[in-house]
């Protein structure tokens, strides 16, 4: 639907405008961004979790058990977790609550056992209980720092011992871009994945500040 959004509504403007199914919302104190509710109520409702108690984070850091490997799961089971992943996955863009949870269930894609229809499970329960995420942004001066910040979880993979690297970068008051990675390379000590980290915290900030640079906008 096309239409000119104002922090005031009129017989040409609007306040609120659904944007590839994300909603938009703008008034005098800033801008309202909402991700598309549509695909928590579908991976709750595929998940048969409607009026389950809900939980309090995504994911959990389990430790795999030499004697429960967990059985693959048939063709269809396989498809279905794909399915939802993909789904979530799609949701994870504009929902940084649920990033690293759905980035480990993203690498279970090929092979998916009981213990990654348990995770995916659990990321379900979670948006029972937190199925809509507004991020706000209020009205600011024109910015004129950017800062970025990092952390690292090493050896944070439990299967492959490879490490993650997360951060998010703000322009302002405003937080304009998250990740959640899992590193490419195994990292041998602990000074290893904090370097990596950095190295993509500040690519992040670099490019935003390009970004900035092409609408006019000059930040340090």
């Amino acid at each position: 639907m096309r239409g000119i959004m104002a922090p005031y509504e009129s017989d040409e403007t609007v306040q609120e405008r659904s944007v590839l199914n994300r909603i938009v919302r703008w008034d005098k104190y800033g801008i309202e961004y909402e991700a598309d509710p549509r695909h928590s109520e579908i991976i709750i409702g595929e998940l048969g979790l409607k009026g389950s108690k809900a939980v309090v984070a995504p994911g959990v850091k389990v430790a795999i058990n030499p004697d429960d490997p967990g059985e693959p799961l048939s063709t269809a089971e396989s498809s279905r977790f794909r399915s939802l992943v993909a789904r979530a996955n799609y949701l994870a863009q504009d929902r940084v609550d649920i990033q690293y949870a759905v980035k480990e269930l993203t690498r279970r894609m090929s092979c998916p056992d009981t213990h990654d229809m348990i995770a995916l499970k659990r990321l379900g329960r979670y948006l029972v209980g937190c199925p809509r995420v507004v991020t706000k942004y209020p009205t600011q001066n024109l910015p004129k720092l950017i800062e970025c910040w990092v952390d690292t979880d090493w050896a944070g993979c439990v299967r492959t011992r490879r490490s993650t690297s997360g951060g998010g970068v703000r322009v302002g008051s405003h937080t304009v871009k998250t990740w959640a990675a899992t590193q490419a390379t195994v990292a041998l000590s602990s000074g290893e994945p904090e370097y990596y980290g950095l190295v993509k915290g500040a690519s992040q900030a670099l490019g935003m500040k390009s970004l900035l640079g092409d609408f006019g906008i000059q930040v340090k």
